[in-house]
């Protein structure tokens, strides 16, 4: 495939995240939404309508869609349980895919995908999508640059408030251990390691702890009490390579946090510090070294660090080179991370990421 060929996509999942990729796919000429999947019929057919796709390519079964020869390349916006499915189809088809977060359900899953992908690889993307996010990017260019001196260690959190019990969220897909692996560790743990991964480099070791705070949430369907068996908070802390140290956090429970996802990086003579909420701001932090006095200056992020997601996925789909794509290898090392983490907090103690 060239550069300049239009590829054709074929979508599957046509949940609430898939309205953001139909509106990526839309942003770029080189992508055309081809072909759709779900087992909702109403959402298929009502997404088939609204984008213009013929009833022959609207399927209920995935892997009707993956084989499809007229589908170049897939993305796929399902349920967590499904990840390695998906995957497991296209390596077997040969069919380049974009696969969310987090890249399966368990660590297991994630190395029989492995022995598969190492025999026959394919253009496989993960969907890390803070890498995309420009502050994050011009603070991996600020700490290539040597900006704030050695780097010692960083503070990453991911904060939501959604989940606290003042709420009262009713038990949904994302409290099902069977559906999701793990809870806020997997959702948004996934990215804070990613983050870490992307600025700083490999984990080397974790010493973790996990909590449920709100062990049972009300079944919408029953009206009685289901048990709740995924985590809702975990920290951990951790030694990367370089030897940077770090201290994670996440929780569905931070009253006042909406989607705060931010990094601090601490350096010799400054820090930077970056929140997706302010996707166009860096704040750095320098160490004046006569004066020995503090400065703080918010960086307007460069235009050259804006990059749409999927260009990224065009770029892995026609074999162009391009730094920083998040691929199978970023998510299997991330799934790896996320193992460790679960086991050191069952252990009570620090656990190696490669035993």
């Amino acid at each position: 495939m060239t550069k300049n060929q239009s590829i054709r996509v074929g979508l599957i999942g046509l949940g609430g995240m898939a309205n953001a990729h139909r509106k990526m796919i839309s942003e770029l000429e080189q992508l055309q939404l081809s072909a759709l999947c779900d087992v909702n019929d109403e959402l298929l057919h009502k997404v088939g309508d609204e984008e213009g796709i013929g009833k022959e390519k609207r399927f209920n079964e995935m892997e009707v869609l993956i084989q499809d020869p007229n589908v170049d390349a897939v993305i796929s916006i399902v349920p967590n349980d499904l990840h390695a499915n998906v995957l497991e189809l296209c390596i077997r088809h040969q069919k380049p895919i974009m696969a969310e977060k987090p890249f399966t359900l368990n660590f297991k899953e994630a190395e029989y995908l492995a022995e598969l992908y190492e025999k026959t690889p394919i253009p496989c993307m993960v969907g890390f999508s803070y890498r995309y996010i420009p502050a994050f990017r011009y603070a991996k260019k600020l700490l290539q640059e040597n900006k704030i001196g050695t780097l010692r260690h960083m503070e990453v959190r991911y904060l939501q408030s959604f989940g606290a019990p003042i709420f009262d969220v009713p038990y949904l897909w994302r409290f099902n251990k069977t559906v999701t692996g793990t809870g806020a560790l997997g959702d948004l743990g996934a990215h804070m390691i990613d983050s870490a991964r992307f600025l700083v480099g490999e984990f080397k070791s974790v010493s973790a702890l996990m909590s449920t705070f709100v062990p049972e949430r009300r079944d919408p369907a029953s009206g009685s009490m289901r048990k709740v068996e995924v985590d809702d908070y975990a920290s951990f802390l951790a030694e990367l390579e370089n030897d940077v140290v770090g201290t994670f956090l996440t929780t569905r429970n931070a009253i006042g946090s909406g989607n705060q996802h931010e990094v601090t990086l601490y350096g010799d003579i400054g820090s930077i510090y970056v929140n997706c909420e302010k996707p166009d701001e860096v704040l750095l932090s320098l160490v004046d070294a006569k004066e020995l006095q503090t400065s703080k200056e918010v960086l307007e992020v460069p235009t050259g660090y804006r990059r749409q997601q999927l260009e990224d996925f065009i770029a892995l789909v026609t074999g162009q080179e391009q730094e920083g794509i998040p691929d199978f290898n970023d998510g299997y090392r991330n799934q790896k991370v996320l193992e460790r983490i679960i086991e050191s907090a069952e252990k009570g103690q620090s656990v190696n990421i490669d035993e």
